[in-house]
């Protein structure tokens, strides 16, 4: 073997080690998030559901408005614009800032349910509590799975360390990948020889059987196919999960790479403001009506219809509005069209659709890794394949584990059997 290949191994190999424990959690806990809502929907039914009726439901801004006055230290800044007619309404509750002080009230980000053919409060649940509950154990598998659940206190710790698990995680796709190529022929010797004499075969025969699962021989053999061959079916989307989890909890890493490589255009290019804003010139329905006739006019310029609205959301930190709708350009139950503007003067900042025309590779492949990530598109299949790949990724893990175990343990039989043979 040569050095080059030796350094690989070694990094390959202790790479997995530090990471199979929170590779395990994220992939076991992102297998039961590809059916989060489904899930969510079968263990509360008391607060996602209302009896269907006839009549037609509340105005969605009064419902945000009774949302709101339940406490006088909670704000909600977005508008659900649909439903379906057995769901209840859902809002986002955040803390808003106290006058005395200037900071955000101690108040966790609640998720509050009305009934929307009445306003009734439903009832609310804090996001991300560690519970095991059946109210609060979806949300608190969704914050493991994107920040280890760690207290408050520690800030944005367990998202750094998934950062860099992901980004570890990333480099080692291409080490693993690299170390299943055949290796480079000794001279005058002939390793891949076939059964015929005289004869070698290609580089593609050699790499062949690394793609297979072969029938039960030795112990070893068993946990060592399962461990490369899926790694190399399902390379490109381990490659896509790996560097999507590098976007989400390490954007100090992702962005710039993604930027000098394709341009990366987003939110995130739009400046926030010194101080988030409180009040909008702008208000609500007046944003609402704006977002409509900006949204409308421009797909109908492009041919594209709208199927249904979406959402109203306030983004104070850059003073914006974002309207959203489903429009026959989206390609996924969880995607969606939209326009931002400015919520003091209306002036629009983007619209955004897939296959825009200015779309760029900086706008796309952003979106569509985190699309992969969260199962948004291709319906259930996709749902159903995102959960396979975390029990995928749990066994490649921890056949990893068990192919270092049973090289230790040759490697000390090897040394035992040395140090006792006679001179």
């Amino acid at each position: 073997m040569t050095k080059v290949r030796q350094f690989w191994l070694l990094l390959h190999r202790y790479l997995g080690l530090a990471m199979t424990g929170f590779l395990v959690l994220v992939a076991l806990t992102g297998s039961v998030l590809a059916f989060r809502a489904e899930l969510d929907c079968w263990l509360n039914p008391d607060l996602l559901t209302v009896p269907p009726r006839t009549s037609r439901s509340l105005d969605p801004f009064k419902l945000r408005e009774r949302a709101e006055a339940l406490d006088p230290r909670i704000r909600v800044d977005t508008v659900n614009l649909w439903r379906e007619p057995d769901a209840a309404y859902s809002a986002w509750a955040y803390a808003r800032p106290d006058p005395a002080t200037g900071k955000p009230y101690d108040v966790p980000l609640t998720q509050v349910f009305l009934d929307p053919y009445t306003g009734e409060r439903l009832g609310s649940r804090p996001w991300g509590e560690i519970s095991l509950e059946r109210r609060k154990i979806i949300s608190f598998l969704y914050r493991l799975h994107f920040s280890l659940a760690l207290p408050s206190a520690t800030g944005n710790l367990g998202g750094y360390v998934l950062g860099a698990v992901a980004l570890g995680w990333t480099i080692d796709c291409f080490v693993g990948f690299y170390l299943t190529l055949p290796r480079r022929r000794r001279t005058g010797t002939s390793i891949a020889a076939t059964s015929v004499p005289g004869t070698r075969r290609s580089w593609c025969q050699r790499w062949k059987p690394a793609w297979r699962l072969k029938p039960a021989g030795h112990p070893f053999r068993a946990p060592f196919d399962l461990h490369r061959a899926p790694g190399l079916w399902l390379w490109p989307m381990l490659f896509v999960l790996a560097w999507s989890s590098v976007a989400f909890n390490l954007p100090e890493v992702y962005q710039p790479v993604m930027n000098s490589a394709f341009g990366l255009h987003g939110m995130e290019d739009l400046p926030k403001l010194s101080v988030p804003l409180e009040h909008p010139h702008i208000d609500w329905r007046a944003a609402y009506a704006l977002g409509q006739s900006r949204m409308r006019e421009e797909l109908e310029r492009n041919g594209i219809a709208i199927l249904r609205e979406d959402s109203l959301a306030l983004d104070r930190d850059r003073g914006l509005y974002v309207y959203t709708v489903r429009s026959t350009a989206d390609v996924g139950r969880r995607t969606a069209s939209s326009v931002t503007f400015d919520a003091n003067t209306g002036a629009v900042k983007s619209f955004d659709w897939p296959g825009s025309k200015t779309e760029t590779l900086g706008n796309a492949i952003p979106r569509w890794l985190i699309w992969l990530h969260t199962a948004a598109v291709l319906g259930l299949p996709m749902q159903v394949f995102v959960c396979a790949m975390g029990l995928a990724i749990v066994a490649v893990a921890i056949t990893g584990v068990i192919i270092w175990l049973h090289k230790r343990r040759a490697r000390g039989i090897g040394v035992s059997q040395r140090q006792s043979s006679p001179l």
